[in-house]
């Protein structure tokens, strides 16, 4: 299929090939000028310390930093960040996969415009390594094979590709739990709109696939007492009905913006022709759509009535959704030059996000205190740890007698990041003090590698300041403040690092330190 670009003719697969290039190229420049947010630099740890589950999340985030960083050989923003990156990029390639089996060239590439302008799927899944980007791969291999089979008859349908579906919906899961909707998308359609699927014994034999990686984190789960249930039953409880309107606004807002409003309107049209049949396409089809997307993005509404929730926890659902509109809008040969500009803002942004980060552009003035310096620039979580990192390492040059003293830090953030910039430069180790609700990961790390010295330096910043003098640290008896250092950008202090060491240890209470 061909398009006229001025007076070119174009073929649009190559247009297409040429968007996912621009695309991968334009993520790759911000993946290696940005450092590390807090929940990235977080997740570096499961690939440092694999384990069969985590805390917070499955297991897969790490094994995809693992793999993309042989190993974390090449251990660097832009090489962990590939785990993110071209998992994108191949996910546009299916999205335009899909557009094609549905319809036409037309609509695959109107997928992979409508994946770009999508901030989950550009920028939150795409560029910085979380545990969506995992996700959204296997989520959208599983829906691409289910949608293949699913709406037939069993007698008609490629069995193998219903057993590759079940596995990649196992995959979907143990990357990050948001993927058991797939099977509820698989159980409501097969319930409600094919029950012919009933009677194939085949279809409870794959059932058995994904099952896999659930025993998995079961197990991992019951040899650490349900830690990880419990902390998501207090993030997402079902029966809590204290009314959060603040939640609430936030979480209908943000699904707006990382979603983009231009898709939340295409979806308006496409439901709104859909029902009014001004846009005809097989039933069975729009119902696999529907069971696999809405009913995530509902729950995620619910729960944010009651609970504080975050808007990207549903955005697989919304890219899932895309085909569907891009089909529609290939029918209607509207809004194809909208959804191309919205492209290229986009893509604007995304460059002038990355140089507010990096120079501070546009940014209010910081008029805390030194202790409090910054802590009201979200940026900051992504600048300034490099800096740090020389910095801390010429101050121990200049004071060998500290080269040799443990690191410790009060939270995971901004643990991990001084971890990741600071300690392992220099060969040294970090350990979290505090509440497994505080400390995360980082009680099985210290399990690992107790310190043996009764001395440790405590590093804290202006921007996550806590007074070592409170909590877990107070159990220091003597402490002594070695040091701030001073983070710049654009020749302006934007944020402190202190150093403090602490010692002499109250015995009584030492094994509440470091568990």
């Amino acid at each position: 299929m061909d398009i006229y670009f001025y007076k070119y003719k174009i073929k649009v697969s190559t247009i297409a090939l040429l968007i996912i290039i621009t695309s991968t190229i334009l993520r790759l420049i911000v993946a290696a000028s940005v450092e590390f947010g807090n929940d990235e630099v977080y997740y570096w740890l499961y690939a440092l310390h694999p384990d069969l589950s985590h805390f917070d999340h499955p297991s897969m985030v790490g094994f995809f930093i693992q793999f993309f960083t042989f190993n974390l050989y090449f251990d660097s923003e832009i090489w962990i960040r590939l785990a993110a990156i071209i998992p994108a990029s191949f996910n546009m390639f299916l999205l335009y996969k899909i557009g094609v089996s549905l319809k036409d060239e037309l609509a695959g590439l109107i997928n992979i415009l409508l994946y770009n302008i999508s901030i989950y799927g550009l920028v939150i899944s795409g560029t910085f390594i979380l545990p969506d980007s995992p996700l959204l791969t296997f989520y959208l291999l599983s829906f691409f094979y289910f949608l293949k089979t699913l709406p037939l008859n069993p007698k008609d349908s490629n069995k193998s590709e219903l057993g590759i579906a079940f596995l990649f919906a196992g995959l979907a899961i143990y990357s990050k739990y948001q993927g058991v909707f797939i099977i509820l998308g698989v159980g409501l359609y097969v319930l409600f709109y094919n029950r012919s699927w009933l009677k194939e014994k085949l279809l409870y034999l794959f059932l058995l696939v994904p099952l896999i990686p659930i025993l998995l984190i079961l197990y991992w789960n019951y040899s650490n007492e349900f830690v990880s249930f419990s902390f998501h039953n207090n993030r997402v409880s079902l029966l809590s009905f204290s009314f959060n309107k603040t939640s609430f606004v936030r979480e209908i807002l943000g699904q707006i913006t990382y979603n983009n409003p231009l898709t939340i309107f295409l979806i308006v049209a496409v439901l709104h022709a859909y029902y009014r049949n001004k846009w005809k396409i097989e039933k069975k089809v729009f119902q696999l759509f529907a069971v696999f997307v809405f009913p995530l993005i509902f729950t995620v509404i619910y729960l944010s009535l009651f609970r504080n929730t975050l808007p990207h926890w549903s955005g697989i659902s919304y890219i899932t959704l895309l085909p569907l509109l891009g089909w529609y809008v290939a029918d209607q040969k509207k809004y194809i030059k909208t959804i191309s500009y919205t492209c290229l803002g986009i893509f604007a942004l995304l460059f002038f996000a990355k140089t507010i980060v990096n120079k501070g552009w546009l940014l209010p003035e910081d008029t805390n205190e030194k202790q409090a310096l910054g802590s009201n620039d979200f940026t900051l979580d992504m600048y300034g740890w490099k800096q740090g990192g020389k910095k801390v390492a010429s101050f121990f040059e200049k004071n060998p007698s500290l080269k040799d003293i443990p690191i410790v830090s009060n939270k995971w953030f901004p643990a991990a990041h001084i971890d990741y910039y600071i300690a392992k430069p220099m060969g040294k180790k970090v350990y979290a003090i505090g509440s497994l609700q505080d400390i995360h990961k980082y009680y099985w790390i210290n399990k690992k590698q107790t310190p043996q010295s009764s001395k440790v330096l405590y590093i804290t910043d202006s921007k996550n300041f806590k007074d070592p003098k409170k909590d877990e640290l107070k159990k220091y008896i003597k402490q002594d403040f070695l040091t701030k250092i001073p983070i710049i950008r654009e020749k302006k202090i934007v944020k402190y690092i202190f150093l403090y060491l602490l010692s002499n240890i109250d015995n009584s209470k030492k094994k509440n330190i470091i568990p």
